[in-house]
């Protein structure tokens, strides 16, 4: 009992919550950026929402979750369960972050959407502070 690792355990309440939340999460983007929306186009900026969004959320729902039941079912009591597993999410949010970033199809998407929100932000504190464009 004194390994750091444990065996995850995986469940399908945890894919359905991600499925769950993930599909919010771009579901509250589209309906609330209709501007970023009409810069890249409905389905583009759907699948840059959700490539953004997935580390996070895959984070908390699917590693903490498959950690925690898996240092749970090795015995250890609760909070040394959720502690434990907190660093595991935190990797894998991090690591699933610098994929987002870095490697070549999330990239693109991602660099899309900061570029269609820099441009609505450009436009708009043009227009708050008395620019024309």
């Amino acid at each position: 009992m004194s390994a750091f690792a444990a065996d995850p355990v995986f469940t399908t309440t945890q894919a359905i919550w991600f499925a769950a939340l993930l599909t919010f999460a771009v579901g509250v983007q589209i309906v609330f950026s209709p501007k970023r929306r009409a810069i890249m186009g409905g389905l583009k900026f759907a699948l840059a929402s959700a490539v953004v969004a997935a580390p996070g959320l895959a984070g908390v729902t699917l590693v903490r979750g498959a950690y925690r039941l898996g240092y749970l079912e090795e015995g250890r009591g609760f909070w040394e369960a959720n502690l434990r597993s907190v660093v595991w999410m935190s990797g894998a949010i991090f690591a699933g972050q610098m994929a987002v970033r870095f490697l070549p199809p999330m990239a693109w998407l991602s660099r899309d959407l900061r570029n269609a929100d820099r441009a609505v932000w450009s436009e708009r504190l043009g227009r708050w502070l008395g620019r024309a464009r």
